[in-house]
């Protein structure tokens, strides 16, 4: 008897979750379906192609490449909202080393077919000033110099993130990311395609009325598969624009990061990053002139394993990896925004102009320099259209190049 009183306590108990559960399913059923049927379809497709001559190759890398990416992100309920992304690269010729296909006859274009969840993430706002997204993300954070999405290959760098971004005091926003997962551009099938082990990214940037926003930061890589690469970076970075008068305005920026080994890095140093960076705007027209250092030490380089590389130091990808005497990069850009007639209305072109002359960063010594080309035409709202060359003088040490690229983009 006492066991029957307890089973029927327990049925009891049981039934009324029931209707409990029925209940809040019945009022909530109509946000439910709201919260899954107001949402959006995510569609992003590229078609490139990728042609690299480089000195030491008999034969010019041929690469034509498309990637798209389907995904859906739901509409907000109860503070939450979810999003789910899948990516597909292909290949539609074969001339070239993707890094995984042992076309070693020819340069890299290090873009493998794959086949990966992109993005699966949810993330929630219900709490003043704060959200928190959980799951596999994009992260980009300043210009991306330290840790960004690379969305220039056709893989794109994701992280296996939880994310928590505050901004409930009005001028600051701050930010705290731990990562155990970095899914690189190398895709799921290259021995080089994740980095494992614990990252943190802390970040806070104010803006100061007047001057412009100041950021601080501390990344902390601590990765299990690739030690040299585990480093505490601490830096601050200010960025600004004043207006000159109606039509001219000035744009400046000046960083400086100090990175040393951390966690299971065999290496014992501290090396220091600094940016200064001037710009000029006029109507249509902009000019910008800087210098960015990455310091070295003759056994090793400040490292940026996280970072959209490819925006940085010249497009033709030369100094992925900081060479150990380290590199300084003096820069000029030159750009121009047109309107002109095509296809019947007015289309927005870019053109812009880059050089960059390299130094060691410690000793002396040229590095080579770099001259890039680029235009990007914005057919409408979903399409656009880019083109881009790069040619790189090298040196003993770093090889001559030249790359082109014509790319057609959509997304919804």
């Amino acid at each position: 008897m006492p066991k029957l009183r307890a089973l029927n306590r327990l049925s009891i108990l049981i039934a009324g979750a029931a209707l409990q559960t029925l209940s809040i399913t019945a009022v909530h059923a109509e946000a439910v379906a709201n919260f899954l049927s107001q949402g959006h379809m995510l569609l992003d497709a590229r078609l490139r192609y990728e042609n690299v001559g480089q000195a030491g190759f008999s034969h010019d890398a041929e690469a034509m490449t498309a990637r798209e990416r389907l995904g859906y992100e739901t509409a907000e309920f109860d503070s939450f909202k979810a999003l789910f992304e899948v990516q597909v690269t292909q290949h539609l010729s074969g001339a070239f080393n993707d890094t995984i296909n042992g076309h070693i006859a020819y340069p890299q274009v290090p873009d493998p077919e794959n086949f990966s969840l992109n993005r699966l993430q949810i993330s929630y706002s219900g709490f003043p000033g704060l959200t928190a997204t959980l799951g596999r993300q994009v992260v980009n954070l300043d210009d991306q110099r330290f840790i960004g999405a690379s969305a220039f290959r056709q893989n794109e760098q994701t992280f296996d993130a939880v994310r928590l971004d505050y901004g409930g005091i009005q001028g600051l926003s701050a930010t705290y990311i731990y990562m155990d997962r970095v899914n690189r551009v190398f895709g799921e099938r290259s021995q080089s395609g994740h980095f494992n082990g614990d990252v943190q990214a802390i970040h806070a940037a104010y803006d100061i009325t007047g001057v412009g926003k100041l950021t601080g930061y501390a990344y902390l890589l601590d990765i299990d598969n690739s030690p040299a690469l585990s480093t505490a970076t601490y830096g601050a970075l200010l960025t600004g624009t004043q207006p000159l008068d109606d039509t001219l305005s000035l744009h400046y920026q000046l960083g400086y990061g100090r990175q040393t080994g951390y966690a299971t890095n065999p290496r014992d140093f501290a090396l220091d990053y600094w940016r200064t960076e001037l710009g000029l705007e006029y109507a249509r027209w902009s000019l910008v002139g800087g210098v960015e250092s990455l310091g070295g030490d003759g056994k090793g380089g400040f490292q940026t394993p996280l970072a959209t590389l490819h925006a940085f130091q010249g497009y033709a990808d030369v100094f992925l990896t900081t060479p150990p005497q380290g590199i300084a990069d003096r820069y000029g850009k030159l750009a121009y925004q047109a309107d002109l007639q095509l296809l019947d209305a007015q289309r927005r072109i870019t053109f812009a102009a880059w050089y960059h002359d390299f130094d060691a960063a410690h000793g002396s010594g040229s590095e080579g320099h770099e001259t890039d080309i680029e235009a990007s035409a914005r057919v409408n709202e979903h399409w656009r259209v880019d083109i881009a060359y790069a040619t790189y003088e090298g040196t003993a040490s770093f090889a001559s190049r030249h790359k082109t690229w014509l790319a057609l983009t959509t997304n919804f």
